[in-house]
């Protein structure tokens, strides 16, 4: 059987031991005490004037009936007939008389009702009544302030006809709501008693510090319903004055035996904020939380103490709570379920409103744009140092590896570059690109320079403009040109070699960049324009031809005995002349050439190419039979 006051008066000295860990549990008593003005009935006589009333006992004696005057507070020597409802707190006044608390006469339905500015323990009750006990009434509770009520036990002298429904066959389970009908008889006509213990002794509790059990004695109200008198064969419904006054309630004591409500969390409690009732006796509704709680139950965890869920203590187990690691850097932090499933229950702190340029959970973190100091503790307020990058080359304006980890290649400060961007502070452009831009992506432009074309010794172009660093006889913003005169560009050393084009082949001394193929003059071929066309020959620059068969002939004769002759070429012989033949010119005479094509004074050399005539006899006896014969001779002044 269990002994309702040992489970529920759990030593107070327990609690404040060091050794002891567990649930704490405040003294219990009568929740009544103190707090007449939070107690209430639906129904008081005399509460508008004196009011008659008998006493069924009484009816065989003189003095059977009475009067009862509540207008006025209870006092022993003026207002003895007020039988308001405060007068069952206690059960006798200062001079050991009874006092008592009565309805009006004839009224059923009648409702007695407790509001506690807390929430509190509620064990049992205990209700004496100074006339016939109640045929039927329900004891109620809510734990919401009175928003909602609930059962804790049904009464009735018949339950089947008076409560159909609810079960009359006895407790099964310690949260089981049943009608009881042992104590609705009729008698004892006076100082019969109510008792009900919210935690049935019948019935076997495995933990009384379980979650249902505390949450099966919590209560903010209590609520008991009068809903039918016990009369001696007396029909109600006869209203006259000589019937009703014969039947009322009327209880000499009510006692709530409870404590103040604190999860485990508590072994003493205190007065509520606003609650001036100092009663010897009161227990009062405010908890003087332990293990990190707080709260006028103990219903939650203490600011800064929210790294584990708060929950009810246990007997093995008090749930403290446990402060947050905010690694000195907060003094606020919240619980998150999601967090503490997703650590597998080990903490759900959050921290809040990180300083010093932390963040994360305990505030481990250095923020986007600072990074950890390795040689500073985690707690020190400068543990978290600005990145120093480039925001224009950087990748995400600038931010830096917040702390140094091998394995993901993370070195606390280091700057992220974009593509094409280098530097302790990503604010230069790799070898072969320029243009740092924070528009650009990926940082700077490549310098697209023709690696044919550039000097290999230092940066390909400039890292500003973009144009590229040519060898000596190269051009053009990417390095991709030959110098006018120049051709071919390639590896070497200069990059391009000059065209050498013929002075006198070409018509100037550039050629093509891809072949160095000069302009060449008419019937000059060749790369550099130094070679004749097949069937011409070419001439030196200085180089004039006159025809003889152009020229005037001169002799002391008139006509000039000068002869221009047509020459055929025979394909058997060599030509050796040029023009359409010869002019013969006899002994005597002379050729005058015209000379109007030299373009500037200076030394020439003449050639003169002419062929001597002779004749080959064939018959030196016969001087008809000789044929000329030509000999080309070269002479030069």
């Amino acid at each position: 059987v269990l002994n309702l006051s040992e489970h529920h008066l759990h030593p107070i000295w327990l609690c404040q031991s060091a050794a002891y860990s567990g649930s704490c549990y405040p003294a219990t008593g009568n929740l009544l005490i103190g707090r007449a003005v939070n107690l209430t009935a639906t129904s008081t006589c005399g509460l508008g004037g004196p009011e008659p009333y008998c006493i069924v006992s009484h009816l065989q004696e003189s003095d059977k009936c009475f009067e009862c005057n509540s207008q006025h507070h209870y006092n022993p020597n003026h207002h003895r007939n007020s039988h308001r409802i405060e007068n069952v707190i206690y059960l006798m006044d200062r001079n050991g008389d009874n006092t008592w608390w009565q309805s009006v006469n004839g009224q059923e339905n009648v409702s007695i009702r407790l509001n506690l500015e807390a929430e509190f323990h509620f064990t049992h009750l205990i209700m004496k009544f100074k006339t016939f006990r109640p045929a039927a009434m329900i004891i109620e509770r809510s734990a919401d302030f009175g928003r909602t009520w609930r059962p804790y036990r049904y009464f009735a002298s018949n339950c089947t006809k008076t409560f159909p429904g609810i079960p009359a066959n006895g407790l099964r389970h310690i949260n089981d709501i049943i009608c009881e009908e042992r104590y609705s008889d009729i008698e004892p006509s006076t100082n019969g008693e109510v008792i009900y213990k919210v935690l049935d002794p019948a019935i076997h509790v495995k933990d009384p510090y379980s979650l249902d059990i505390q949450e099966l004695l919590r209560i903010t109200n209590l609520r008991i319903n009068f809903t039918k008198l016990n009369t001696l064969g007396d029909d109600l419904l006869d209203r006259r004055s000589d019937v009703l006054q014969k039947y009322y309630y009327a209880i000499y004591e009510l006692v709530v035996r409870g404590s103040c409500f604190c999860y485990g969390h508590a072994s003493e409690c205190a007065p509520v904020p606003g609650v001036n009732e100092r009663e010897n006796g009161m227990i009062h509704g405010r908890c003087v939380c332990k293990h990190n709680t707080e709260g006028l139950n103990c219903e939650r965890c203490r600011d800064f103490h929210n790294d584990l869920p708060w929950q009810p203590a246990e007997a093995e187990n008090p749930h403290t709570c446990r402060e947050c690691n905010c690694n000195s850097h907060s003094n606020q932090c919240h619980f998150d379920m999601a967090l503490y499933l997703a650590t597998g229950n080990v903490s759900g702190g959050v921290c809040d409103d990180c300083l010093h340029n932390t963040m994360g959970h305990n505030c481990e973190m250095c923020k986007p744009f600072y990074y950890k100091d390795s040689n500073k503790d985690i707690r020190d307020p400068r543990v978290c140092v600005a990145c120093d990058c480039d925001p224009v080359g950087s990748l995400e304006g600038g931010v830096c590896d917040s702390h140094t980890d091998s394995d993901m290649g993370m070195i606390a400060g280091q700057c992220r570059c974009k593509a094409n961007v280098k530097g302790t502070r990503c604010d230069d452009c790799k070898e072969g690109y320029y243009g740092l831009s924070q528009n650009d992506p990926l940082g700077c432009q490549p310098c697209n320079c023709d690696p044919r074309g550039i000097i290999m010794t230092g940066a390909p172009c400039d890292q500003i403009s973009g144009d590229c660093s040519c060898k000596r006889y190269v051009t053009g913003r990417y390095c991709n040109q030959c110098l006018p005169e120049y051709w071919g560009l390639s590896n070497d050393l200069a990059g391009c070699r000059p065209c050498d084009c013929d002075f006198g082949g070409a018509f100037n001394n550039r050629c093509m960049m891809e072949n160095g193929q000069c302009d060449c003059r008419r019937h000059l071929i060749g790369r550099q324009c130094s070679e004749v066309q097949p069937g011409y020959f070419c001439a030196p620059l200085d180089y004039y031809k006159y025809e003889a068969e152009d020229a005037t002939g001169r002799s002391p004769s008139d006509p000039p005995d000068v002869r221009t002759v047509h020459r055929e070429h025979a394909p058997s012989h060599m030509v050796t002349w040029t023009g359409p033949g010869f002019a013969r010119v006899k002994d005597g005479a002379g050729l005058v050439f015209t000379i109007d094509n030299i373009p500037y004074a200076m030394e020439y050399d003449i050639m003169i190419r002419y062929e001597p005539e002779v004749c080959e006899c064939v018959d030196h006896d016969l001087p008809d039979s000789c044929k000329p014969l030509f000999f080309q001779l070269v002479k030069v002044f």
